[in-house]
C-alpha cells in the first residue's frame, strides 16, 4: 500500500513536470519523458542481466501492454494539456477501477460485489469531472483524461498478467519505453519543437 501511495505521488510530479514544460506536443513530451525511462531501465537491465530471464509465451502481453501504455500516456498528456491539473490527475487515476474490470473480463479474476460497486461509483465520479457536453472544444480534454484511465487499466491488467508468468518489472519497463520511444520517434522528427534548457530538465524530472 506504501508503494501504491508513492506511485500515485510521482505520478501526480510527473503530471507537474509535463504541464510546467510548457507548449510542447504531447508526443514530444511523451518520448523525452519514455526515453529517460528506457535508460534507466537498460542501465538495470545491464546491471542485472544475470538474473533475468524472458519468458517468450509472454510476448503477446508485452505487446499489449506497450500499446495500451502508450495510448494512455498520450492521452493523460494531451488531457495534462488542456484541463486543470487536478482534473486529468483524477481521471488518470481511473485505471486502478478499469484494472479491476479487465482482470474480471480477460484474466477472468473474481470480481466481488464491492468492487464492482467501486467501479460504478468511479465511473459517476468521472463523469462529475468530465461534465459532459456537447461543445467539443472543452470535451475533448476530458475525454482524453477518461480514455488514459481506461487504457492504463488495460495496462496494468497486462501487467498484472506478466507478473504471473514470472516476467521481471525491468523487462516490461524497458519493452514499453522502448516501444513507446519507437512509435512516437516519426511524429517527433516531423513536427519537433525546440526546447529550452528549462524544458528539457523538466522533462527529464517527468522521466525520472
Amino acid at each position: 500500500m506504501i508503494l501504491v501511495i508513492l506511485s500515485a505521488f510521482c505520478f501526480a510530479l510527473m503530471n507537474l513536470f509535463v504541464r510546467l514544460s510548457g507548449d510542447l506536443p504531447s508526443i514530444q513530451k511523451s518520448f523525452f519523458r519514455n526515453f529517460i525511462a528506457l535508460f534507466i531501465a537498460l542501465f538495470l537491465l545491464i546491471r542485472d542481466r544475470k538474473e533475468l530471464h524472458f519468458q517468450k509465451d509472454g510476448l503477446g502481453f508485452l505487446l499489449l501492454r506497450s500499446i495500451f501504455g502508450t495510448i494512455g500516456v498520450l492521452c493523460n498528456f494531451y488531457a495534462v494539456d488542456h484541463l486543470v491539473l487536478s482534473d486529468a490527475s483524477m481521471l488518470n487515476k481511473l485505471s486502478p477501477t478499469f484494472s479491476i474490470l479487465f482482470s474480471w473480463l480477460l484474466l477472468k479474476e473474481k470480481l466481488r460485489p464491492a468492487q464492482g460497486a467501486a467501479v460504478l461509483i468511479a465511473f459517476l465520479g468521472s463523469l462529475m469531472i468530465i461534465k459532459p457536453t456537447l461543445d467539443f472544444s472543452d470535451f475533448a480534454g476530458s475525454a482524453a483524461g477518461f480514455t488514459s484511465g481506461v487504457f492504463a487499466g488495460a495496462a496494468y491488467c497486462m501487467v498484472r498478467a506478466l507478473g504471473k508468468k514470472g516476467m521481471h518489472k525491468t523487462i516490461i519497463v524497458a519493452f514499453f519505453s522502448g516501444f513507446s520511444c519507437l512509435v512516437t520517434l516519426p511524429f517527433l522528427l516531423l513536427d519537433f519543437h525546440p526546447m529550452t534548457t528549462t524544458q528539457i530538465l523538466l522533462l527529464i524530472g517527468a522521466g525520472l
